[in-house]
């Protein structure tokens, strides 16, 4: 994280600033994609990530010096560039360890339902889900070594993972992003043409 102090009407305010991926939450990053882009010049846009990467108000951003602002937009220049996504079997969130369910042809019909209603909340933006995503596709390793069974209580673990960094996740999204939409295919010929 960066420091930076800045004058805004008289008072100078210091603000903790991402200087990287590695900087940025999970909820930041779900934020990043919640809000309609539409209709919004450049300025407006960096406004709106100053604002949910820093937390600095809206309204204060566009108090600043233009020369200060510039210097804000630059630190955030990472946000132009690509997101590597590493591979990983496991995370550690929050102190606890979270292995990533990778068999994705063997899911029950408690997975199948939530991912289609949080992807059907979200109309398919993963990014906009990452955080509830996240509740199905990461589990604890039981004493025996398997990973628990998915139950609908684990949507509460959405507020922890929100503050996880982006990157130690984001690879678990590389499934979806690039297969397209296929286990939402599968899942509804499935749907479609139960096993008889």
């Amino acid at each position: 994280m960066i420091n930076l102090k800045l004058e805004i009407d008289d008072e100078v305010r210091e603000f903790n600033l991402p200087e990287n991926w590695d900087d940025v939450t999970i909820g930041d990053f779900v934020k990043l994609f919640s809000f309609n882009r539409e209709g919004l010049t450049t300025i407006e846009l960096s406004v709106k990530v100053i604002n949910i990467l820093t937390g600095i108000d809206e309204e204060l951003v566009m108090m600043m010096d233009v020369n200060d602002f510039q210097k804000l937009v630059e630190v955030f220049d990472f946000t132009t560039k690509e997101l590597d996504a590493v591979n990983v079997d496991s995370v550690e969130i929050g102190g606890e360890t979270y292995h990533l369910k990778t068999d994705f042809s063997q899911l029950t019909m408690g997975e199948v339902i939530s991912i289609e209603t949080i992807l059907q909340s979200a109309d398919g933006n993963l990014f906009k889900v990452m955080d509830k995503l996240l509740c199905i596709f990461l589990r604890k390793k039981k004493e025996n070594g398997k990973l628990e069974s998915f139950k609908g209580s684990f949507m509460s673990r959405a507020d922890i993972f929100k503050n996880a960094p982006i990157t130690k996740v984001y690879n678990i999204f590389s499934f979806f992003l690039t297969g397209g939409n296929t286990l939402e295919d599968n899942t509804k010929d499935y749907l479609e043409n139960p096993p008889k």
